[in-house]
């Protein structure tokens, strides 16, 4: 019995020492809620790391109003080694679980991209919803402007992309999650671009590919459908066409709102030359029409036929920038498609991708919505 007695208050002990073995108390974190990595002139990865302060920290002469984040810096080989040498710096624990934010410099993602990556996803601390954005030039600049309220910068930072993300219901802020975006058909990710100038702090997007190549875009009005279908999946985009009636024997232009598009990709090698076929294909509804024009059946024929022309042109507008921007849109689908054939391209010529055909099919359906048949004009 005594025996017993023992064994079951050695248990009881070794859970409570286990369970609280790894605790902290919240006033012993230093709780990081965004970081910036920059290329050093000597090849190392600087991280600054954006630390929400406590309110007990607060000098008494700061007004409740005022931010009381904390930027601490390092330097490394990596960003564990960098994030080591901060953690030399702090007197509590640097605490990555709620990093909401991880901004990336241009030399970093095209000197360093697939090792940051790697590191970022390894660490079982980081959570796996942290929004990545790309900056042109060093990536610790977003941090110069200051912020008096009492949201940590890096909060601010994603909430005014969350709100420019729904300047178009294209696209939605859950879609900057970088593994979505390496599921998307052509495997480029599309990264918030932030630029500390710009009135609502973004820009526009940057378009990756793993190797770092990057293309810089503006979208927002979107001026340039073409790198939305590189979303794969859009909604609710809208697209104005001019187009020729018959009919009437004069031009007139409709606005369609494409309820869903949806671009998938695939390959042909015939006679050594590779060649890719674009598909794409949209659900969507004539939102208003110029007045004076019947959507009948051959409007509806001749409005199809000119959206398919000018959602091909877009898109092959999109390609050739791409290439000259030195974003390799093929690579990945291509490798997850066929890498046997990737691995015979790449080694007969590493720019396969700049030369190889393109061939397009385009389906969009169009209905007419009874809300432009009561609207005037």
């Amino acid at each position: 019995m005594k025996r017993y007695r023992l064994v079951t208050l050695v248990m009881a002990v070794t859970c409570m020492v286990t369970s609280c073995g790894d605790y902290s108390e919240v006033e012993d974190l230093a709780v990081v809620v965004g970081m910036s990595m920059d290329e050093t002139p000597n090849h190392h990865l600087r991280v600054t790391c954006d630390i929400m302060g406590s309110r007990e920290s607060a000098s008494d002469d700061t007004s409740a109003h005022q931010n009381q984040d904390m930027l601490v810096t390092g330097e490394g080989l990596s960003m564990a080694s960098a994030l080591e040498n901060i953690q030399k710096k702090m007197d509590k624990r640097v605490y990555l679980s709620h990093n909401t934010l991880v901004v990336l410099s241009d030399k970093v993602i095209s000197n360093r991209f697939a090792s940051v990556l790697d590191e970022l996803e390894r660490n079982r601390e980081l959570r796996l919803n942290e929004m990545m954005v790309a900056v042109r030039g060093d990536a610790d600049q977003i941090w110069a402007i200051s912020n008096r309220s009492e949201t940590p910068l890096a909060i601010t930072i994603r909430q005014a992309i969350q709100k420019w993300g729904a300047c178009t219901d294209a696209f939605r802020a859950e879609q900057f999650r970088l593994l979505r975006a390496w599921n998307a058909p052509y495997g480029v990710a599309h990264l918030p671009w932030l630029d500390p100038q710009a009135a609502n702090w973004v820009a526009g997007l940057a378009f990756v590919d793993p190797q770092g190549g990057i293309a810089w875009w503006s979208i927002c009005p979107p001026r340039d459908n073409g790198a939305l279908w590189l979303l794969g999946d859009t909604r609710n985009l809208v697209q104005r066409v001019v187009f020729q009636d018959s009919l009437r024997g004069e031009s007139g232009q409709v606005c369609i709102r494409w309820v869903h598009t949806h671009t998938s990709l695939g390959f042909r090698y015939h006679k050594n030359k590779l060649c890719v076929i674009i598909k794409w294909w949209g659900n969507g509804y004539i939102e208003a029409m110029s007045p004076g024009h019947v959507p009948d059946r051959t409007t509806f024929e001749i409005l199809e036929d000119q959206a398919a022309r000018d959602i091909q042109r877009d898109i092959h507008q999109c390609i050739m920038r791409m290439r000259s921007a030195d974003v390799n849109l093929w690579r990945m689908p291509l490798y997850r498609t066929a890498p046997q054939l990737f691995r015979i391209l790449e080694r007969k010529d590493p720019s396969w991708w700049k030369t190889c055909d393109v061939s397009y099919v385009i389906h969009p359906h169009i209905v007419h919505s009874g809300l432009s048949t009561r609207s005037p004009g």
